[in-house]
């Protein structure tokens, strides 16, 4: 309970009635006689942690040393994250036929701290404490009208490979609510995106300073996988969006925005490189209001101010992203990538442009079936306008504990034990790029010491 306040009954909490109720019309959505148990799949992702600055006593959790105050750029500074799944089978698959008709519900919430520790929480201030949101939502159908013919409608993590050092899903991180399909190498669906609040979103019709009137972003998407021999791919992306006119009024006063488009068109090749290892590199381009990319946001978050008539006509977005991991022996791994995104708005301004780019690599030491000494490096730039580059680098070592005995970089659970040294320029410092810096203050030497527990089922 908060001291000196009433006690609230857990339910009693919004996001707490909002879970609870949508798990039950998860597990009410069938009305088959078979049991739950053969019907129902958990899945989770979590990690959970402590850490402290040695040089100020601040809370430190979750601040990240990387310029964009996102992940890229390693991602060991990350606030605890818990995302549980459920999926429940409504049309079983039979066993013995890959062409039988099938269906089934995904729900998975995902919750983090929204002021200070939530996993430590022992009283019931969910509403200020505990940020709890759906990330998925859908059901899918497969093998309907024709033989690998799936379909989708809802909620969903709609993407594909990620650089985990940087917990970024790039190239097709497309997660949103819409519809889909899905036939053989062929993926298509529909998108819609209004909750951002970006101004081209969330509009303020009549001066009260809150947003009044959205506007509804459609995102029609193309995507092709072609299999190449010997376990090689290449996957072929392609966007459009689109956004309708809205007309704003403050007073006698009536403002016009217009509608307006964008493109996005990405190649990704995917190198099996054989014992788990691989190489993958990708470029992606897009146009107009579907240029976002800056700290590896969504195309959909447009970056900067549009031209005086009110379109973003010649503003881009660039990502390139390499990524690689070599299993070099039993006793070696190593996983590396490079990111750049660049780009630019459409009013013509100096300023209203940017450069960011990571390099990063880990090396994992099997020292002991269940013991790996992990060791992290990565190099970071960022620059919008005219500045000057901030750069951060940071070395980190992490020994790890892993139950299950594997020798994988992949292996979970992981017990870790983490210290990262951050080095920052001045041009960093002057503008405070980081959280970390925007808590502690303007030092170029930054300090992380951290424990933390990561698993997934």
């Amino acid at each position: 309970m908060i001291p000196g306040g009433p006690a609230v009954p857990l339910f009693e909490c919004r996001p707490a009635r909002l879970l609870v109720a949508a798990l039950s019309l998860l597990l009410a959505s069938s009305a088959s006689a078979q049991s739950l148990t053969d019907r129902l799949e958990f899945s989770m992702y979590g990690r959970v942690g402590v850490g402290w600055a040695p040089t100020s006593g601040e809370f430190i959790q979750g601040k990240t040393f990387n310029l964009t105050g996102r992940s890229v750029g390693g991602r060991l500074e990350e606030g605890d994250y818990l995302e549980p799944s459920l999926k429940l089978h409504l049309l079983k698959q039979a066993e013995t036929n890959p062409d039988a008709p099938y269906a089934y519900a995904v729900l998975t919430p995902a919750m983090w701290a929204d002021n200070g520790l939530f996993i430590g929480l022992t009283s019931n201030r969910f509403s200020s404490t505990l940020a709890l949101e759906l990330g998925e939502a859908y059901v899918a159908a497969g093998n309907i009208l024709l033989p690998g013919l799936k379909f989708w409608g809802g909620v969903r993590f709609y993407r594909g490979t990620n650089v985990y050092l940087s917990d970024y899903w790039y190239f097709n991180n497309l997660s949103a609510q819409g519809l889909g399909m899905q036939y053989g190498p062929l993926d298509v669906a529909v998108l819609l995106q209004t909750s951002a609040t970006l101004a081209e979103y969330a509009i303020d019709t009549d001066g009260d300073g809150k947003p009044d009137q959205r506007r509804q972003r459609t995102v029609l998407v193309a995507q092709y996988t072609q299999p190449l021999p010997n376990k090689h791919s290449v996957h072929l992306l392609a966007e459009v969006h689109s956004l309708p006119q809205a007309v704003t009024r403050l007073g006698d006063e009536q403002r016009v925005l217009p509608k307006d488009v964008g493109v996005v068109a990405g190649v990704k090749g995917h190198l099996d490189l054989g014992n788990g290892s691989f190489n993958d590199a990708s470029v992606r381009f897009g146009s107009r209001i579907a240029n976002g990319s800056l700290g590896g946001t969504p195309t959909w978050n447009t970056y900067g101010l549009p031209s005086a008539s009110g379109k973003y006509s010649g503003a881009y977005g660039v990502e390139v992203v390499e990524h690689f991991l070599v299993n070099v022996n039993p006793l070696l791994s190593l996983n590396g990538y490079g990111i750049l995104h660049t780009g630019r708005g459409a009013s013509g301004a100096v300023a209203d442009r940017y450069v960011e780019y990571a390099v990063g690599a880990q090396s994992t030491l099997y020292l002991h079936d269940q013991f790996h000494l992990v060791n992290e490096a990565s190099f970071q730039g960022l620059r919008e306008g005219h500045e000057k580059f901030g750069t951060a680098m940071k070395l980190s070592i992490v020994p790890t504990l892993v139950p299950t005995g594997k020798r994988d970089i992949w292996a979970r659970p992981h017990l870790r034990l983490f210290y990262t040294l951050a080095l920052y320029n001045q041009a960093a410092v002057d503008r405070v790029l980081s959280p970390y810096l925007q808590t502690v203050g303007g030092s170029k030497v930054g300090h992380y010491v951290g424990a933390r527990v990561e698993w997934w089922l």
